[in-house]
């Protein structure tokens, strides 16, 4: 649809709705202000039909209350007329005389139940005369308007309970097979148990409410002409107005829409000439900036793309989507060579200092002060010192490894105990601390570096494993940044490592000379004892071979006592 007919057609609409709009809303109130008046007129009905009901019902109910109290007076006339009679048959000549009773032309009448439940008996009926003495349980007797309940047993509940009871129900009308709708009253004369009830029709009410509802029905009717024929007059006023306009308005509107297509082609794109000072002159005012700003933008994203991230360049206002994304782009592309810059640096470095590690496993003394070395030279700082912890039988404490500044080592002897200082306070917590403000004599006190006092000092815990093997200290006279602080913190992961490594290292050595020499002490202990074997072997060989030697000794001189003793024996005899 073209813009000219898009207009035609917003014009009419914008005619039209408002009058609709206002018509419905006008025709809806008068309607809800009508139905209610409908309403309240039911209600109010009602409300005079229920007190003319209740009043027919009372005047029965006094009936029946009069003749009970002359029942009960002893100098009543009936007493005197006729002393014979009972007071059941005085009560059913008061039944009769109610049933002959008419009203409302004739279609009122009245009718009496006992009040006993869950089912009343008729006790007198106008109309139905064979019901009396039935007990009114019957289905049929279910058409209790709402929820279809036994009308005879709502009325005696309600009356046991309240005393009175009005009840809505249908019924067809005597004579005819019209069901209708009726209003019913009943009052509970309490000495006898009797439930005095009449009802109304209530269909008139409701035909009345009808005829209202049609006479509103047809004003409503008439409005809605009335309202279509003044809504035509001002369509067609309204839609002449909106073509002459509309005819004025497309002819700007083309241009700015061919130009439009070029700036979304990306093609290059001329300023509109516009003389318009409305709202429409305003748009292609909005264009021309558009079209200047694009130049703008070209020639700032072609210096970008250049690699110029110093171009300097203006949004358009503080609200210009595309000029603060190209600002904030050649921030981002700042930050990413700045990162950059410092990832290669930090990459560098450790690189370096892996090539120290990877050289210095040998001894911890030569690590430290190569890694002293490194760190202060590729940092740029003026002094630099590794702490490393040692025990003793005294405890725990931190020294001095190595020292560095200038390019020259500084072979300093320095013990620090843990808490001692900031160094031993740094053992302690386990954290870095960066300090901007030094005091003057703080280099004296706690480092031992030297007598320049730094402006700036980092002290950066050696961890590895949850172990703590040393501290390295740096002192400049200029301030570290944050990535030179985290590559020191990264460096001394690696530093604690390798320093663990070497001290592993060192023992496992000190363990094997030990092992050695331990080894080369059993050897000649073994000897030792294998002479010592050999010597007790002879000895116990030259021991056995005197032993044999005294055996032959001894069994000799045996042998010479019994010589000598038979010697000694013969010469007795002898003699």
């Amino acid at each position: 649809m073209k813009l000219k007919h898009q207009i035609l057609l917003l014009a009419s609409l914008s005619l039209l709705v408002p009058v609709l709009l206002i018509s419905s809303v006008s025709i809806y109130m008068l309607r809800s202000g009508a139905n209610a008046d409908i309403d309240s007129y039911r209600e109010q009905e009602m409300d005079n039909l229920q007190l003319y009901v209740k009043h027919i019902t009372d005047i029965a109910y006094g009936v029946i209350d009069v003749r009970y109290k002359l029942l009960h007076d002893s100098t009543s006339i009936y007493k005197s007329m006729d002393s014979t009679m009972s007071d059941e048959k005085l009560l059913e000549q008061c039944l009769a005389e109610l049933s002959q009773i008419r009203f409302d032309k004739g279609e009122g009448y009245f009718w009496v139940t006992d009040n006993s439940l869950p089912y009343p008996k008729m006790l007198m009926h106008a109309e139905k005369r064979a019901l009396k003495g039935v007990v009114l349980d019957d289905p049929k007797y279910n058409v209790e308007r709402y929820e279809h309940k036994n009308i005879y047993q709502l009325r005696a509940s309600l009356c046991n309970a309240k005393g009175e009871a009005y009840v809505e129900y249908t019924m067809k009308k005597p004579g005819t097979d019209q069901i209708v709708n009726k209003l019913s009253y009943s009052r509970l004369y309490a000495p006898l148990g009797w439930i005095i009830s009449t009802g109304f029709y209530t269909d008139q009410i409701e035909a009345l409410a009808v005829q209202k509802e049609a006479q509103l029905n047809a004003q409503i009717r008439h409005i809605i002409m009335l309202i279509g024929g003044i809504a035509g007059l001002i369509l067609i006023v309204g839609v002449g107005l909106a073509y002459y306009f509309s005819q004025q308005l497309t002819e700007i509107i083309l241009t700015l829409r061919n130009a439009l297509r070029q700036l979304a082609a990306g093609e290059h794109t001329e300023e509109v000439k516009n003389k318009r000072k409305d709202e429409v002159g305003e748009i292609a005012e909005s264009l021309n900036m558009l079209v200047r700003g694009l130049r703008r933008y070209t020639a700032f994203a072609k210096k970008i793309g250049e690699g110029d991230l110093s171009q300097q360049f203006d949004p358009l206002s503080t609200k210009d989507i595309l000029g603060n994304e190209l600002l904030e782009m050649r921030t981002k592309l700042r930050k990413t060579a700045e990162e950059k810059a410092i990832r290669d640096w930090s990459t560098e470095g450790l690189a370096l200092v892996v090539d120290v590690l990877r050289k210095n496993t040998a001894d911890t003394e030569g690590l430290a002060h190569a890694l002293t070395k490194q760190l202060v030279n590729y940092m740029g700082v003026n002094q630099g010192a590794l702490f490393l912890k040692r025990e003793d039988a005294s405890g725990s404490y931190l020294e001095l490894a190595a020292a560095y500044a200038y390019t020259r080592k500084k072979f300093l002897s320095k013990r620090i105990n843990f808490g001692e200082g900031l160094i031993g306070q740094c053992v302690l917590e386990r954290r870095t601390i960066y300090m901007t403000q030094v005091p003057k004599d703080y280099m004296t006190i706690t480092s031992g570096l030297g007598d320049a006092p730094p402006q700036t000092v980092l002290i950066v815990p050696l961890i590895h494993s949850d172990v703590v093997y040393g501290v390295v200290e740096m002192a400049s006279f200029k301030t570290m940044k944050p990535h030179e602080i985290g590559f020191v913190e990264k460096v001394a992961e690696s530093i604690a490592s390798t320093i663990s490594t070497v001290e592993v290292n060192e023992r496992t050595k000190r363990l094997l000379e030990q092992s050695q020499q331990m080894s080369e002490d059993l050897k000649s202990q073994e000897e030792e004892l294998r002479q010592n074997q050999e010597e007790l072997q002879a000895t116990q060989e030259q021991m056995r071979r005197r032993q044999l030697e005294l055996e032959r000794e001894n069994e000799r001189l045996k042998e010479d006592k019994k010589r000598s003793v038979y010697q000694d024996g013969s010469h007795t005899a002898v003699v």
